[in-house]
């Protein structure tokens, strides 16, 4: 395994661990996990624990991250808020699990 693969196997374990403790919004950790899979090989096309960020991401792509905030409007991120929310509660409501899989599956193997 390259030293590349583990520090990003240590890098999803850490951003998986920080949605989980609310340290990071599900929103925002799902374009993180996807960043740090195309760093990661033997993962499937269509890796369950994987295919939920994708999911969020998909719905969700409408929606500013963090980093593109600076460039929208305060009204319009106003008018965003309600819709943020919910999409963070709905996303929180099953990547949890996908969170803890990733942490058993990376997390817990010797490097």
């Amino acid at each position: 395994m390259s030293e590349i693969e583990i520090r990003a196997r240590h890098h999803l374990v850490a951003v998986a661990q920080d949605m989980l403790d609310g340290k990071l919004f599900f929103l925002e950790g799902a374009a993180q996990v996807l960043a740090i899979r195309s760093q990661l090989s033997e993962i499937a096309d269509r890796d369950p624990d994987f295919d939920v960020f994708v999911v969020i991401r998909s719905e969700t792509d409408h929606l500013p991250l963090e980093e593109q905030r600076p460039l929208w409007s305060p009204e319009a991120l106003a008018r965003l808020e309600p819709e943020l929310k919910n999409a963070e509660e709905w996303a929180g409501s099953f990547a949890q699990q996908a969170c803890r899989n990733l942490i058993d599956r990376f997390g817990n193997r010797k490097t």
